[in-house]
């Protein structure tokens, strides 16, 4: 039987979008990555649309965010200053935020499936709790 994927569950978006959303006072969950970085766009790659998709049964979006290509480099200001505003350096970073608040940004390199699912149902009772 051929599995037919749907399309991805992550919104690929810039900072000032993250920045609405955290104004607008918003829940949802924010994947901070480097196109340089292996764990990214290797690793971490194979699981992270599951994720998003667990997420996004639980009316949870997941955006991501490219904030260096070049290692060292940040694509401009704004992108520096998101990934700082998250905790800083790290990536892949995965960062839930709860009616526009921080709440949970220590979440780098879960890139396996296993901790990619733990995270999603760690995310889901934060989320349930507040």
């Amino acid at each position: 039987m051929e599995h037919f994927k749907a399309q991805s569950a992550i919104q690929l978006v810039e900072p000032n979008e993250v920045s609405k959303r955290i104004s607008a006072g918003d829940t949802f969950i924010v994947n901070v990555v480097a196109t340089w970085c292996p764990d990214c766009t290797e690793r971490q790659k194979l699981y992270i649309d599951d994720f998003a998709q667990k997420m996004k049964l639980q009316a949870i979006d997941v955006l991501q965010v490219i904030v260096q290509r070049v290692k060292g480099e940040f694509i401009n200001d704004e992108h520096a200053q998101l990934t700082a505003k998250f905790g800083g350096h790290g990536y892949p970073r995965t960062v839930l935020i709860c009616q526009g608040n921080i709440v949970d940004s220590d979440n780098v390199e879960i890139i396996t499936e296993d901790a990619l699912s733990a995270l999603a149902e760690k995310f889901t009772q934060i989320i349930n709790e507040s």
